[in-house]
């Protein structure tokens, strides 16, 4: 069974997203979903300013802010009666890769970032093994360390269909059915799941209104293939209403559940990610195009 080691932890307090702090209880991301209607503002706020560290409460947040913040295109949205973080990425000016140390036993996020100053944009890959490995595909500067998982099982990661997220080396980002994966001009890939929008449809097993609530986030990808969008929802909520929000306010046809309660996502600016970020077996970062 793949999941990841079920935890207590906090959300990643993107209050550079105007997003507030919210504790969690202990849930398990190998939970299945048997996932309210989209009414919405979004508000743009480019930039980063002084922010809440994961584990920070609202208000607490420690100022870390240096010289060295690198300006990252941040917007908070509103759908479905929540609140979601969204990071915008064009992919001429960001080089988005998802990287693995497979002697690792788990990285933290902090340690991510510590080691390359260049990093803007960082969270964690996708849904891994309690061995801490990718559960499935991962692709890192065009190397298959991992090979595709078409097998069936339980949890999220199996709700089928599930998908991958893969970085071309046309420059142009995908996320496509995991049973329609084409290995050719793939640079950077994680596979997770279960896929949250494919061609614009929702997963049909996702249900308007469900009460199967949890922190989510994921990755989106425009229809021309330019934009990634990472997302981290503020609050509880359901994959009905995040899919939607990656179809109805950002355009996107085709997005990817990354995880769930253990997940955060850093951008410069914000306070160093605390202890509770992480392990994780494998992360997306960005750094900008020189």
């Amino acid at each position: 069974m793949i999941c990841s080691p079920t935890r207590p932890t906090l959300t990643g307090v993107l209050t550079a997203l105007g997003l507030a702090a919210l504790s969690l209880t202990v849930l398990s991301a190998c939970s299945a979903e048997a996932p309210v209607a989209p009414t919405v503002t979004v508000t743009a706020t480019p930039g980063v300013s002084t922010t809440a560290g994961n584990g920070d409460t609202a208000g607490e947040g420690t100022s870390d802010v240096s010289e060295d913040v690198i300006p990252v295109d941040t917007m908070r949205v509103e759908h479905g009666g929540g609140a979601y973080g969204v990071v915008t990425l064009d992919m001429a000016e960001w080089d988005v890769r998802v990287e693995w140390d497979p002697q690792s036993e788990g990285v933290l996020l902090s340690e991510v970032i510590e080691a390359d100053p260049s990093i803007a944009v960082a969270t964690n890959a996708g849904i891994f093994t309690t061995e801490m490995r990718p559960g499935g595909l991962l692709v890192a500067d065009g190397e298959e360390l991992v090979g595709l998982n078409l097998a069936d099982g339980g949890g999220n990661f199996h709700l089928k269909p599930n998908a991958v997220f893969a970085v071309l080396d046309d420059g142009t980002a995908t996320v496509v059915n995991s049973e329609e994966y084409d290995p050719a001009g793939v640079v950077q890939a994680t596979q997770s799941g279960p896929a949250l929008l494919l061609d614009g449809e929702v997963h049909p097993e996702f249900r308007e209104g469900s009460t199967n609530l949890a922190l989510r986030s994921g990755v989106g990808v425009s229809p021309d293939g330019t934009t990634v969008y990472l997302a981290i929802s503020s609050g509880l909520t359901n994959l009905w209403d995040f899919a939607t929000m990656f179809r109805d306010e950002l355009g996107v046809e085709d997005a990817l559940y990354l995880d769930g309660q253990i997940s955060d996502l850093w951008v410069s600016g914000m306070s160093e990610p605390g202890v509770l970020s992480g392990p994780y077996a494998g992360v997306i970062t960005a750094r900008p195009r020189s």
